[in-house]
């Protein structure tokens, strides 16, 4: 693994031409054989499963998708709760279960986060219901056997900027504490959304100018008493890779940019299956574990 701080130049979205843009900005162009890490992924989360004792499809809100699953850790552990990716359109907790068992082997209570997808809803709309689920987890922590003093939240891809808008949330706004969020690793995140706008995926997530710019995470930063950790694969595009390290250097995060050699946008996520990988003991650290 190395680790940077994000110097590099990298080129900038608005001086690219279509055909690069899918190259750098649509992950499943990006990586050819997409669709089979996507299938080797998924199997990984089922066999996870099978290990783990968990409780499925806890309702936090009217949308079918709006629920999530809880794999209990020790009691009076952190809570972690994950937000999976899918560029807002595609995918759900289910084929991530992987990345809560070292999770809750170190000793936290894991939270799998469902949201509703677009073009269903509008990415607002979106954003809204991650909030949502996250309070509802929040609320119910004593129920879980968790600290609710003791919040962490992670997620890749499109799961990285719902996570960053979950980090820069007004959370006294919900009737918890401004610092409630104590950590956000933010994984292989497309934080700044517009250029989605120019790739092919936007006809299916149906995203506007106006949706992108309002939430667009390099504008949100996080709580000042968040500690925030960006990872990014270090053979992904260098267009993907400059979201990572812009989102870093505009909100001044002091930790380094996590570079992981030799993964791509979904090798990235191996490293949540190994307890022992330097991504996750370092977000262990992050939660006190």
């Amino acid at each position: 693994m190395t680790i940077s701080g994000g110097e590099a130049q990298m080129d900038n979205w608005q001086q690219m031409d279509t055909a690069t843009l899918e190259q750098h900005f649509n992950p499943r162009i990006a990586v050819p054989d997409a669709p089979d890490h996507l299938q080797r992924l998924a199997g990984l989360a089922s066999a996870a499963r099978a290990r783990m004792d968990m409780r499925r499809n806890i309702s936090y809100g009217a949308h079918p998708r709006e629920v999530y699953d809880l794999i209990s850790g020790p009691f009076g552990g952190p809570l972690h709760i994950f937000i999976h990716g899918g560029y807002w359109r595609a995918l759900s907790k289910d084929e991530h279960h992987f990345v809560a068992e070292p999770l809750a082997g170190a000793g936290a209570t894991v939270v799998m986060l469902n949201y509703p997808l677009c073009p269903d809803v509008t990415l607002s709309q979106l954003v809204a219901a991650v909030i949502r689920g996250v309070a509802h987890a929040i609320r119910n922590a004593g129920e879980y056997g968790a600290d609710a003093a003791r919040v962490h939240v992670s997620g890749h891809s499109a799961g990285a900027h719902l996570a960053a808008m979950v980090a820069a949330h007004d959370w006294p706004a919900e009737g918890l504490e401004n610092n409630v969020i104590r950590s956000a690793t933010l994984l292989s995140g497309i934080f700044d959304p517009r250029p989605t706008l120019q790739v092919s995926v936007n006809e299916e997530i149906g995203l506007t100018m106006a949706e992108a710019e309002a939430n667009n995470a390099l504008n949100h930063p996080p709580r000042p008493d968040c500690d925030v950790l960006v990872g990014v694969g270090g053979d992904e595009p260098p267009g993907w890779q400059r979201q990572s390290a812009d989102y870093r250097d505009t909100n001044n995060i002091t930790r380094p940019l996590m570079q992981v050699a030799g993964t791509n946008h979904f090798t990235l996520l191996d490293e949540m299956t190994d307890p022992h990988s330097e991504l996750v003991t370092t977000m262990t650290g992050m939660m006190g574990l």
